[in-house]
C-alpha cells in the first residue's frame, strides 16, 4: 500500500473548494485507490459529492492537518502547509479560541479582533520580558522581546516592520511595540523618556489619521520610527527616538468620499472651540473641508477628549503655549481658507458671465477670518487667489483664474500649508524625543500602509503598492536566507529553493522609461496631461509582462502586483505628482508677521532617514529660514515631483532595512463591518496572499517545514519501532531507525545535528501511522481486558448462582416447616375463635333484640302522643275558625245598613238645601245678612290700628333680632369652647389620675428600693463583719505562721523552698534578706550570751533588760509598718526570758556548761551562715516584704470594691449610707497610718538604742576603724531622720486630704436630705395640686436632680484622684521602708562586736559596694557622640554568625536601653537623633544590595524594637501582662507615638524588600517546578514541532538542577524557614511570608500557564496536582496555618480544571471548582485546552453556556477582563504586638560586640 493510498483512506479528512467559504471539508467515503478517475466525498453539510481525479493523482485534494497539530502556535509546524491548513489553523485560533496573535516562521500574524483583549497589562509585558520567542504564546510583545534580546546580546540595529490594509491595526500593534520597549527600556513607571515616545502617537495620529469606510483610526502616512538605545553597564536603555513620515494623503485635506472623515485633528479642534473663541470656529458641519463625507463622528469616541489627549502629549513633548496655539490658529485657518467662495465674475456692465476669471467679495469673512489668523494681507491672498503669474524670458504676465482653477489654487494652498505644518511638528517631536546625545544603537518601528485596491485607484495606491512591492521583495530575500541558514546551520544537505521574485514589477515601475520616469517626463512637459500619459504608457510598457492595457478606453491600466492585479485610473496623477501650489501665495504667506507660518513656509522637503541624527538640525534638518537674505526658491523645471521624492525615501528606508535585522508583523482585518470575532473567509484569504504569508508558507513547504528534536521525536514516535531498534542512550539513531522504517525515500527527511527536518505532509504521515498502530495496540488491550471483565463476571455470576441456589433450597425447607407449624397452630387458633365468635354473635343478638323492644315501645308511646295533640290542635282551629266567620258575617251586614242609612240622609239634606237656596233671594234676608256690619266695620277700624302699633313694635324688635342672633352664635361658639373645655378637663382630670397612680406606683417603688436598700445594707454590714473576723483570722493565721517559722528551722527551710518555687526571680533576694536576718538573731544571741555569761560568772545574776529592745529591732524587722499585733509578741518573750532566767539561778555550774555547748554550736552555725551570706551578697537584689505586698493587694483589692460598691449604691439611691461607710473606712485607715508611723518611730529608736549599745563594747577596735564606724553611724543618723522627716510629710498631706474629703463628704450628705426632704413634700404636695404645678414640680425636681448628678461626678472623679494619690502614697511609703531597711541592714552589718568584727565589715563594705555596682536599672549609658560608631559597630558585627549567639532581637533592646537612658535624663534631642538614625541606617540598609540573612535579621530587631516601644509606653492595652518592675521602668518623659508610625513603616518597607529579593530567588524555578516536573515520566517536552526552543523545562532535569525542580523550589523554602528560625523571627511573621511567597509561586506558574495553550491538557493538570501537592505536605510539616495555603487555591483549582470533564452536563460543577478563578481564567484555560486524541470536543454550547454562568457569577464580586494575576502584588503585612517576659536588668553586654568604650550599663 503506497504512502497516498494510506492517507487517503475512507475517513481521512480532506479540503475542497468551495465557491463563498473559498475552502470547505470534506470526509472520503471510500478509499483512494491508485488509478481513480474520482473520489466519493461527504461534505461537513452532509451533501455526497464526486471528486474528480487526474489519471496520475496530481490533483487530489489537500488533506486536513492532524488533530495535534490544529491550533498551532506557528503555521509553518503543520504537516500540511497549503493554503486552506493555513486558514483553518488561523480561524481555530481566532474565532473559538480567540487568540489574534499567530506565528507564521518569522513573521507575526495579527489578526484585529475589533474588541478590547487584557493582553497589554503591565502584568503580561513582566511575563514576556526574558522569555524567548516560542516560550509562551504568540504576542506582539514576545516580538518586541526577541528585538531586544538580540539589541542586548549583539549591539546590533533592528527594525519591525508592522503592514497591512488599512483597518487592520497596524497603528495599534506599532503602538504596543513601542510601549514594551520603553517599558523594559527603562522601568516599569515611565520616565521622561519614556512618556514622550509614548506621547508622541496621539499627536501624530491626530494630525496624520482619518477615518475610513475600513477603518476609523486609518494611518494615512507611512511612519518610521527609530527608538534609540545606549549601552550603560551592559544595558540597553531608552535613551530617545526619531520619526520619519513618508507620503502624507494631502488630498484628503480638501477632500473625503462618502462615509470617511478629514484628519481628526480638525474635529478635534471644532470640538474644543470653546476653548479658542478667538478662532471663530462654528460646528465641523459648517466647514466645506469637514462635512463633505458626511460621517462627521467616531462611534464611542469624543472628539473633545482626544483634543485635551493630543495637547497634553504635545505639553509633554516640548511644545510650548505659544506653539499651541499658532499651530491652533493655522489649522483653523485652513477651515476658514476651505469656505472661501469663489464665484463666477461677470463683464462690467452687463450681465454676461466671464468664464476665463473668477472674483471673490471683498467681504468675504472667512477671507477676513483667513487672513487675521494667519496674520498675512488679506488683499494680497485674494488677488493671487483669483490671478497667476506667468513667467516668461523677459516679463511676468498676470492671468485671471477660472472659477475652477481659483478653488484649485485655494485647495492647493490648503494642502500645502498643512503638509508643511505636519512637517514641522514632525521636526518638533524629533527635537524634543532625540536629546542629541550618541546612542548605541536602534529598533526601528515601521508602520507603512498595506497593499491597498479600491474602486477608484490613484496616485496615493499606486506610491503605496509600490511601497509594498519594495517591502515584499525585502521580505522574501530576508525568509529565503534565514530558510538557508537554518539548513547550513544543521549541516543538512539542500537544494537552491526557488521563490517569488517580484523585481520585474519593481522594474515596471521604477526602471528607466518606466511608470515613474514616464509621469516625471510627462509633468515636466507643458501641456502635458493624464490622457498623454496614459498614451505613453501604453505605447512604452506594453513590453513588461506585468504591465496590462485596458480593454476599452485609455484613461486607466493595469499592473499585476504580487497581490493582486489593480486598475489604477489616470485622471490627477500628473496633478498630484507634480503638487504645484503658486509661488506668490507661498510668498504671500511667507510674508506672514505670524513666526511659525513663516518658519513652516521656510521648511525643504529633506529625506532625513538617510541623514545622520547627530548632523541634523534641532528640527530634524528641516527648518531652513534666511532672515538676512531672500531665498533662492528652485525652479520648477529642477523641482523633485512628488513620485521622485517618494521613490528616494523609499530607497533609502529600503536601504535601513537592509542594514537591520527585520522582524514583520502582518495584521489582518477579518471583516469590514468592525464585528468582533467575525470570520469573512474570502477577505481574509485575499489578505494572507497579499502580506507575504501564504508566500512565507510556500517557501518552507518548498524545503522541509517540519522540524523535530531528538528527543521530542522519540518521545513521541517511539512505539512505532521494535525495542530491538530502539536504544535510549543514543536518540538520534533511534528516530533514523523509526524514519528507515516508515519513510523509505531519504528525500523525505533529513537528519540535522539537534533535529529531524521532513518535507510537507510527512509528519501528518507518521501521526497516520501512529494512529493506526495506537488503534491496534488500544484495540488487543480492550480485547483483553474485556476477555478478563466478561470472565470476572462470569466467575462472580456462577459463585452468586449457586450462593443463591443453596440459600434457596434451605429457605424452600424452612418455608415448608414453617407452613406445618402454620397449619396446626391455625387448627387450634380456629377452635377458639369459633367459640369466641358463637359467644361474641350471642351476645349481640341479645343485646340487639333488647334494644330494639326498648325504641320499638318508645315508638309506639310517641306515636299516641302525637295522635292526641294533633286532635287537640285540630278541636282549637276549628274554634278559632267558627270565630272569625262569624265577625266577618257581622260586619258585612253592619256596613250595609250603614250604606242605606247613608242614602236616605243624602235624600234628605238635598231637599233641605234646595229650600235655602230660595228663601235667600228675598230682601228679609238681605237685611238681616247685612244687619251689624257697620258695628263690624267700626271694631275692624280699631283692630287695624292695635295692628299697626304692634307693626311698629314689631319692627323695632326686629332690629334688636340680628343682635341678638349674634350673641346668640357668641353663645353657640362658647358652648362649644366650653365643651372642649368640658372634655379636655376630663382629659386632664384623666391625666392626673393616671399621675397620681404613677405617683403612687413610683412612691411604692421608691419605698421598696429603699427597703431592699436597707436590707442590702444589713447584708453588706453583715458581710463586712465576717469579712473583718476573717480578715483577723488570717492575720492570726499568719502570726502563728511566722512564730513557727521563726522556732522551727525545718519548717523555715520547707518554706524557703516553696518560696523560691513561687518566685522565681525574687527567691535569690529573700534567701539574702533572711541569711541577714538569722545573721543578726544569732550574733546578738551570741553577744548577749557572752554578757550573760560573763555576768554570771561575776555576780551570778542575770538581766535581760538591754535586749528587749534588740530582740524588737532584729526579731520584728519583718513586719515594719505592720506590728500591731505582732510587736506585742516581742514583749511578752522578754518578760518569759526574765521569768526563765531567775529560775535559772539556782543552778549556776551546769548552766555554764550548757553555755559553752551552745556557744560552740553558735559558733560553728555562725560561720557556716558566713559562708552562705558571702555567697549570696554578691547576687542580692531589692525586694519588699511578701506579706506585706499580700496585704497591700489586698487593701488595694478592698478599696477597689468599696470604690465600686459606692457607685451601685449611689445608682440606687443609697449613696449617702455608703459614703458613711467609705469615710469610716477612710477614718480607719487614717488610725492604721498613725500607728504604723508610730512603729516606725520605735523601730528607729530601738535602731538607735542598739547603735548606743554598740559603743562602749567596740572599744577593743582600733582608732582608725572606730573613728570610721562613728562617722557611718553619724551620716546614719542623718540618714533616718531625714526619711523620717519624709514619711511624717506624706503623713500629714494624707490627712489633710482626707480631712478635706470628709468635709466634702459631709456637705453631699446635708445636700441629699435636703433634696429628699424636697422630694418627699412635693409628692405629698401633689394630691391637691393640679397638672401645671405637676410639671413645675417636675422639671425643678429634674434639673435638681441633674446639677445632683454632675456633683456627684465631680466628687466621684476626686475620690478617683484620692485613692491614686493614695496608692502613690503607699508606694513611698513602701519604698521608703525598703530604703530603712537597707539602711539598717547596712548599719548592723557595720556595728558587729566579735574578735572577727573588722574582718566581717570589712567583706561586708566590699559586697555593699558589690551590690550598688550590681543593682542594674535596665539602661545603657551612652554619649550622642557616638551614636553614629554604635549604630555602625551594631551593623557591622552583626553577622548572622554572631546573631545566633544572642538573644533574638538583642539590638533592638540594647537600642530601647539607650531609649531608656535619654528618657531618665529627659534629653528630646538624643531620643530624636538615636532614632533617626537608627532609621536612617536600616533604609540603607534596605535600600542597597544584602544578603537576606542581614534583611532578616533587622526585620526582627526592627518588630523587636517597635514592641518594646509599645510594652513600656503608655497604652493600657500593651501593659496589660507586664510585672510591677516593668510598669516602673516605662518611659516617663517622651510619647513615642511618631516613632512607632515611622518604624512600622519601616517595618513594612524591610518586609517589602525581603519579598521581593526572595521573590528574585526563586522566579527562575518555580515554572519548572510546578508546570514541568512529572515524575512518571522525566523530560518529556509538549508537542515542539519546531524549532523554538522553550526555556520551560531548561533546568527541570535531574542531570541539569541536581534533583527534581519542585524539591529544589522546596528545598529554597527550606533554607529560608531555617534562618527565619535562627534569627527568631516569630511564626506569625514566617507565616505572613511563606503566604506572599506561595502566592507568587502561584501568579508566576499561573500566568505562564495561561500564556502557553500547548501545555494546557490533562496531562498538565496531573502535574501541577502532583508538586503543589508536594509543597502542601512541607507546609504541613512545618505546622504552619492553614491559611498559608489559601494562596495556592486558583493553581489548585486550575489542576482540577484541566482533568474535570467538559461537557454541558458539567457546566455548573465547573463554576462551583472554580471560586478563586476569574471568568477570563477559566474561559482562557478552556479555550487553549489541548485535546488528546481521544477526548471528546470541546463545543461552542458548552463555552455560551460556561460564560453565561461564569459571568452571572461574576456579577456580585466585580468581572475582570484580565486573565492573568499581578506578580508584583505583596500582600500588606500586619505587625502583631507580643509580650516580652525578658527582663531589662537582667541583659548584659557581650565583649565580642566591642561596644564596651560607648555604652556603659547602669
Amino acid at each position: 500500500m503506497s504512502s497516498e493510498e494510506m492517507l487517503y483512506a475512507k475517513g481521512a479528512k480532506i479540503w475542497v473548494t468551495h465557491a463563498e467559504q473559498v475552502w470547505e471539508s470534506a470526509t472520503l467515503e471510500e478509499s483512494y485507490r491508485k488509478g481513480a478517475s474520482f473520489l466519493k466525498i461527504c461534505t461537513e453539510s452532509g451533501t455526497l459529492k464526486e471528486f474528480k481525479l487526474k489519471p496520475d493523482g496530481s490533483n487530489l485534494p489537500p488533506l486536513r492537518n492532524p488533530a495535534i497539530l490544529v491550533g498551532q502556535n506557528d503555521l509553518t509546524t503543520l504537516s500540511y502547509l497549503h493554503e486552506p491548513g493555513v486558514l483553518y489553523n488561523l480561524r481555530v485560533r481566532f474565532c473559538e479560541r480567540q487568540i489574534i496573535y499567530t506565528y507564521c516562521g518569522i513573521i507575526l500574524v495579527a489578526i484585529n479582533p475589533y474588541a478590547e483583549m487584557p493582553l497589554y497589562g503591565p502584568s503580561i509585558i513582566r511575563a514576556y520580558r526574558g522569555q524567548s520567542m516560542g516560550d509562551l504564546e504568540p504576542h506582539i510583545f514576545a516580538l518586541a522581546e526577541e528585538a531586544y534580546t538580540k539589541l542586548e546580546r549583539e549591539n546590533c540595529n533592528l527594525s519591525i516592520i508592522v503592514s497591512g490594509e488599512s483597518g487592520a491595526g497596524k497603528t495599534v500593534s506599532a503602538k504596543y511595540a513601542m510601549r514594551y520597549f520603553a517599558a523594559v527600556g527603562g522601568s516599569e513607571s515611565e520616565t521622561q523618556v519614556e512618556r514622550k515616545v509614548l506621547a508622541s502617537s496621539p499627536i501624530m495620529e491626530a494630525f496624520g489619521n482619518a477615518k475610513t469606510t475600513r477603518n476609523d483610526n486609518s494611518s494615512r502616512f507611512g511612519k518610521f520610527t527609530k527608538l534609540l538605545f545606549k549601552n550603560q553597564m551592559g544595558v540597553m536603555y531608552l535613551q530617545g527616538a526619531t520619526v520619519h513620515t513618508y507620503l502624507l494623503e494631502k488630498s484628503r485635506v480638501v477632500y473625503q468620499a462618502q462615509g470617511e472623515r478629514n484628519y481628526h485633528i480638525f474635529y478635534q479642534l471644532c470640538a474644543a472651540r470653546a476653548k479658542y473663541p478667538e478662532l471663530l470656529l462654528d460646528h465641523q458641519d459648517k466647514f466645506q473641508f469637514l462635512n463633505m463625507g458626511g460621517a462627521p463622528d467616531i462611534e464611542r469616541v469624543s472628539d473633545a477628549d482626544q483634543f485635551n489627549e493630543t495637547a497634553q502629549a504635545m505639553t509633554v513633548l516640548g511644545f510650548s503655549f505659544q506653539q499651541i496655539a499658532e499651530i491652533v490658529k493655522i489649522l483653523a485657518g485652513i477651515l476658514h481658507l476651505g469656505n472661501i467662495e469663489v464665484t463666477k465674475k461677470y463683464t462690467e456692465g452687463g450681465d454676461d458671465e466671464d468664464t476665463d476669471s473668477c472674483q471673490i467679495s471683498h467681504n468675504d469673512i472667512h477671507l477676513q477670518i483667513t487672513g487675521d489668523l494667519l496674520r498675512v494681507k488679506t488683499e494680497d491672498l485674494r488677488r493671487w487667489l483669483v490671478m497667476r503669474k506667468i513667467e516668461s524670458v523677459n516679463e511676468h504676465v498676470l492671468i485671471p483664474n477660472s472659477v475652477e482653477a481659483g478653488q484649485a489654487a485655494r485647495d492647493a494652498l490648503a494642502k500645502h500649508i498643512y503638509a508643511k505644518l505636519f512637517q514641522y511638528i514632525g521636526g518638533v517631536l524629533n527635537k524634543s524625543l532625540n536629546n542629541g546625545s550618541k546612542q548605541c544603537s536602534f529598533i526601528g518601528v515601521l508602520d507603512i500602509y498595506g497593499f491597498e485596491t479600491f474602486e477608484v485607484n490613484s496616485f496615493e495606491q499606486f506610491c503605496i503598492n509600490y511601497a509594498n512591492e519594495k517591502l515584499q521583495q525585502q521580505f522574501n530575500q530576508h525568509v529565503f536566507k534565514l530558510e538557508q541558514e537554518e539548513y547550513l546551520k544543521e549541516g543538512i544537505t539542500w537544494t537552491m529553493i526557488d521563490f517569488y521574485d517580484n523585481q520585474p514589477c519593481i522594474d515596471l515601475i521604477e526602471s528607466r522609461l518606466g511608470v515613474l520616469d514616464l509621469l516625471d517626463e510627462e509633468c515636466r512637459m507643458p501641456k502635458g496631461s493624464d490622457e498623454s500619459w496614459a498614451g505613453k504608457l501604453i505605447g512604452k510598457c506594453s513590453k513588461f509582462p506585468h504591465f496590462e492595457k485596458p480593454r476599452f478606453g485609455t484613461t486607466s491600466f493595469f499592473i499585476k502586483h504580487f497581490s493582486d492585479t489593480v486598475e489604477y485610473d489616470v485622471n490627477g496623477f500628473l496633478e498630484k505628482n507634480r503638487d504645484t501650489v503658486s509661488k506668490e501665495l507661498t510668498s504671500v504667506l511667507a510674508l506672514s508677521d505670524m513666526s511659525l507660518v513663516k518658519q513652516v513656509m521656510a521648511l525643504e522637503d529633506i529625506d532625513t532617514l538617510g541623514v545622520d541624527a547627530n548632523t541634523t538640525s534641532p528640527l530634524g534638518g528641516r527648518v531652513v529660514i534666511s532672515a538676512g537674505r531672500k531665498q533662492v526658491v528652485p525652479s520648477k523645471q529642477h523641482k523633485k515631483t512628488v513620485g521622485a521624492q517618494f521613490q528616494e525615501s523609499l530607497t533609502s528606508l529600503i536601504t535601513t532595512l537592509h542594514a537591520t535585522t527585520p522582524h514583520y508583523v502582518r495584521c489582518i482585518k477579518p471583516n469590514d463591518e468592525k464585528i468582533a470575532f467575525k470570520w469573512e473567509t474570502a477577505k481574509i484569504i485575499q489578505q494572507l496572499r497579499a502580506c507575504g504569508v501564504l508566500e512565507t508558507v510556500r517557501i518552507s513547504a518548498a524545503g522541509f517545514p517540519s522540524r523535530w528534536l531528538y528527543p521530542d521525536f522519540y518521545m513521541r514516535y517511539q512505539l512505532l519501532a521494535h525495542r530491538s531498534k530502539i536504544d535510549k542512550n543514543d536518540l538520534k539513531q533511534s528516530c533514523r531507525n523509526i524514519v528507515y522504517k516508515w519513510i523509505e525515500d531519504e528525500d523525505k527527511s533529513r537528519f540535522g545535528n539537534t533535529q529531524i527536518f521532513f518535507r510537507a505532509g510527512q509528519v501528518a504521515f507518521l501521526e497516520q501511522v501512529r494512529a493506526n498502530l495506537r488503534k491496534k495496540y488500544i484495540t488487543i488491550v480492550q480485547s483483553v481486558v474485556r476477555r478478563f471483565i466478561h470472565r470476572r463476571r462470569y466467575l462472580k455470576l456462577q459463585m452468586v448462582i449457586s450462593g443463591i441456589q443453596r440459600y434457596s433450597r434451605g429457605f424452600m425447607a424452612r418455608e415448608r416447616v414453617q407452613n406445618m407449624r402454620e397449619v396446626r397452630a391455625a387448627l387450634i387458633l380456629s377452635k377458639y375463635a369459633k367459640g369466641w365468635l358463637c359467644r361474641r354473635r350471642y351476645l349481640r343478638l341479645r343485646h340487639s333484640i333488647a334494644g330494639i323492644q326498648t325504641y320499638a315501645r318508645g315508638m309506639l308511646a310517641r306515636r299516641k302522643f302525637y295522635a292526641l295533640r294533633d286532635h287537640y290542635r285540630a278541636v282549637q282551629i276549628q274554634r278559632f275558625v267558627r270565630g272569625v266567620l262569624a265577625r266577618r258575617a257581622y260586619h258585612h251586614k253592619r256596613r250595609n245598613i250603614i250604606i242605606c242609612q247613608a242614602a236616605v240622609r243624602r235624600f234628605l239634606a238635598r231637599r233641605k238645601f234646595k229650600r235655602m237656596k230660595a228663601e235667600a233671594k228675598t230682601i228679609s234676608h238681605m237685611e238681616n245678612k247685612y244687619m251689624g256690619l257697620e258695628n263690624k266695620i267700626i271694631s275692624m277700624q280699631q283692630r287695624i290700628d292695635e295692628l299697626n302699633r304692634d307693626n311698629s313694635n314689631l319692627k323695632h324688635k326686629t332690629s334688636e333680632i340680628s343682635v341678638l342672633k349674634m350673641k346668640l352664635e357668641m353663645k353657640k361658639n362658647l358652648e362649644g369652647e366650653f365643651k372642649n373645655v368640658k372634655a379636655a378637663c376630663m382629659d386632664k382630670d384623666m391625666l392626673i389620675a393616671a399621675l397620681n397612680k404613677q405617683l403612687e406606683a413610683e412612691r411604692d417603688e421608691k419605698m421598696q428600693l429603699l427597703e431592699e436598700n436597707g436590707h442590702s445594707q444589713e447584708e453588706w454590714q453583715s458581710q463586712k463583719q465576717t469579712y473583718c473576723l476573717e480578715n483577723e483570722e488570717l492575720r492570726k493565721q499568719v502570726d502563728q505562721m511566722i512564730e513557727m517559722a521563726k522556732n522551727v528551722e525545718a519548717t523555715q527551710h520547707d518554706q524557703n523552698v516553696r518560696i523560691l518555687a513561687e518566685i522565681d526571680n525574687n527567691e535569690l533576694n529573700e534567701a539574702y534578706q533572711r541569711a541577714i536576718k538569722d545573721k543578726e538573731v544569732i550574733e546578738n544571741e551570741n553577744y548577749q550570751l557572752k554578757e550573760d555569761l560573763s555576768r554570771l560568772q561575776q555576780n551570778g545574776v542575770y538581766s535581760l533588760r538591754g535586749r528587749s529592745a534588740s530582740n524588737a529591732s532584729s526579731q520584728n524587722e519583718e513586719d515594719v509598718g505592720y506590728g500591731s499585733a505582732k510587736n506585742t509578741l516581742d514583749i511578752n518573750r522578754t518578760s518569759d526570758l526574765q521569768s526563765k532566767s531567775y529560775d535559772t539561778s539556782a543552778d549556776c555550774t551546769s548552766l555554764v556548761v550548757k553555755l559553752r555547748s551552745i556557744l560552740e554550736a553558735e559558733k560553728s552555725k555562725h560561720k557556716v551562715l558566713q559562708q552562705q551570706y558571702i555567697k549570696l551578697a554578691s547576687r542580692n537584689k531589692p525586694t519588699e516584704d511578701s506579706f506585706r505586698v499580700s496585704e497591700l493587694e489586698v487593701e488595694n483589692d478592698k478599696l477597689r470594691s468599696e470604690h465600686e460598691q459606692l457607685r451601685t449604691s449611689i445608682k440606687h439611691g443609697v449613696e449617702i449610707n455608703e459614703l458613711n461607710a467609705q469615710h469610716a473606712a477612710l477614718q480607719e485607715e487614717v488610725r492604721r497610718r498613725r500607728d504604723e508611723c508610730i512603729q516606725l518611730k520605735a523601730v528607729l529608736l530601738q535602731q538607735n538604742q542598739t547603735l548606743r549599745s554598740f559603743e562602749p563594747e567596740s572599744m577593743h577596735l582600733r582608732g582608725n576603724d572606730a573613728n570610721e564606724l562613728l562617722e557611718a553611724f553619724q551620716s546614719q543618723k542623718l540618714v533616718n531622720r531625714q526619711l523620717e522627716d519624709e514619711l511624717k510629710a506624706i503623713t500629714e498631706e494624707h490627712n489633710s486630704k482626707l480631712v478635706e474629703m470628709t468635709q466634702e463628704i459631709e456637705r453631699l450628705h446635708n445636700e441629699q436630705d435636703e433634696l429628699q426632704k424636697v422630694i418627699f413634700e412635693s409628692i405629698d404636695a401633689s394630691e391637691d395640686a393640679n397638672v401645671e404645678t405637676l410639671k413645675q414640680n417636675d422639671r425643678f425636681l429634674r434639673r435638681e436632680l441633674q446639677k445632683a448628678v454632675a456633683q456627684f461626678l465631680l466628687v466621684q472623679e476626686e475620690l478617683k484622684l484620692a485613692n491614686a494619690k493614695l496608692q502613690a502614697y503607699r508606694q513611698n511609703g513602701g519604698q521608703l521602708e525598703h530604703k530603712l531597711e537597707e539602711e539598717m541592714s547596712r548599719s548592723k552589718g557595720s556595728g558587729s562586736g566579735s574578735a572577727d568584727q573588722k574582718r566581717l565589715s570589712n567583706d561586708l563594705g566590699a559586697n555593699v559596694t558589690k551590690q550598688k555596682s550590681q543593682n542594674p536599672q535596665g539602661l545603657m549609658k551612652f554619649h550622642s557622640i557616638d551614636l553614629d560608631k554604635i549604630l555602625q559597630r551594631l551593623l557591622s558585627t552583626m553577622t548572622p554568625r554572631t546573631v545566633v549567639g544572642l538573644l533574638p532581637g538583642f539590638p533592638a533592646y540594647l537600642i530601647f536601653m539607650c531609649i531608656r537612658y535619654t528618657d531618665l535624663t529627659n534629653a528630646d534631642d538624643d531620643v530624636r537623633e538615636l532614632l533617626s538614625k537608627f532609621v536612617i541606617q536600616i533604609k540603607k540598609m534596605h535600600r542597597t544590595p544584602h544578603p537576606i540573612e542581614n534583611r532578616v535579621i533587622w526585620l526582627v530587631n526592627s518588630i523587636t524594637l517597635l514592641n518594646l516601644l509599645k510594652q513600656y509606653g503608655d497604652v493600657e492595652e500593651y501593659v496589660k501582662l507586664n510585672t510591677e518592675k516593668q510598669n516602673q521602668q516605662q518611659l516617663k518623659n517622651f510619647n513615642l507615638f511618631e516613632y512607632r508610625r515611622v518604624i512600622l513603616d519601616l517595618i513594612v518597607n524591610l518586609y517589602q524588600a525581603l519579598i521581593m529579593q526572595i521573590q528574585g530567588l526563586l522566579d527562575s524555578k518555580i515554572v519548572p517546578a510546578i508546570l514541568k516536573n512529572d515524575e512518571i515520566q522525566r523530560g518529556r517536552q509538549p508537542h515542539g514541532m519546531r524549532g523554538r526552543t522553550t526555556s520551560i523545562g531548561a533546568g527541570s532535569s535531574p542531570e541539569h538542577g541536581g534533583g527534581p525542580a519542585w524539591k529544589q523550589l522546596i528545598g529554597q523554602l527550606e533554607h529560608f524557614y531555617k534562618q527565619f528560625q535562627h534569627f527568631g523571627l516569630d511564626n506569625c511573621y514566617a507565616e505572613q511570608i511563606f503566604h506572599q511567597l506561595l502566592y507568587f509561586v502561584c501568579a508566576v506558574a499561573l500566568n505562564c500557564l495561561m500564556l502557553r495553550g500547548d501545555i494546557c491538557m490533562w496531562e498538565t493538570g496531573m502535574v501541577i496536582r502532583y508538586n503543589i501537592g508536594c509543597i502542601e505536605d512541607w507546609v504541613r510539616s512545618k505546622k504552619m496555618s492553614n491559611d498559608v495555603l489559601t494562596a495556592l487555591s486558583p493553581l489548585n483549582q486550575v489542576s482540577q480544571l484541566l482533568q474535570s470533564r467538559k461537557s454541558e452536563q458539567d457546566v455548573q460543577t465547573i463554576c462551583d471548582l472554580c471560586t478563586s478563578l476569574s471568568t477570563a481564567q477559566v474561559l482562557k484555560v478552556m479555550k487553549s485546552y489541548k485535546l488528546d486524541d481521544y477526548e471528546n470536543k470541546i463545543t461552542n454550547v458548552f463555552l455560551e453556556k460556561l460564560t453565561k454562568e461564569l459571568n452571572a457569577r461574576q456579577t456580585q464580586k466585580g468581572n475582570s477582563d484580565e486573565f492573568t494575576m499581578d506578580q508584583k502584588f505583596i500582600q500588606p503585612f500586619k505587625v502583631i504586638f507580643r509580650y516580652s517576659d525578658i527582663k531589662l536588668e537582667d541583659i548584659e553586654l557581650p565583649s565580642h560586640l566591642n561596644l564596651d568604650e560607648f555604652l556603659e550599663k547602669i
